[in-house]
């Protein structure tokens, strides 16, 4: 049975073929969502497995809880130039550390593959 992130993967693959994938690692530690790295890569197949992606996410060196994916796309469609990318990662990392509730504009997993949700909690 294929994972959320494997199914996530194959519709997205399907609706736009090869995209730039922005990736923000975050660790979950009761209310608060913490980011700790990010990067970004192109997308040019649908063939990779959430085993494969999370082998990748742990060699990040960081103890990760969850994971958000936002899909970037040149203006012809297709992955975005490494330069343009790198400006949309910075913002991308911005958004997230200034509203965690960003997580839910991409698509967030936690380490099994799940999709998730951040809700808003009252303090």
């Amino acid at each position: 049975m294929k994972t959320d992130f494997e199914q996530w993967l194959s519709a997205q693959f399907g609706e736009t073929g090869p995209f730039t994938l922005f990736i923000v690692l975050v660790r979950i530690a009761g209310d608060d969502v913490v980011p700790l790295k990010s990067s970004y890569a192109h997308l040019i197949g649908d063939d990779m497995t959430w085993r494969e992606m999370r082998g990748l996410l742990d060699r990040a060196g960081a103890a990760w809880d969850g994971v958000a994916f936002f899909v970037g796309l040149d203006h012809a469609g297709g992955p975005l130039p490494d330069a343009a990318a790198s400006r949309k990662l910075r913002e991308v990392e911005a958004d997230v550390k200034s509203d965690p509730l960003a997580l839910n504009r991409g698509r967030f997993f936690d380490r099994e593959g799940r999709h998730m949700r951040i809700d808003e909690v009252a303090r």
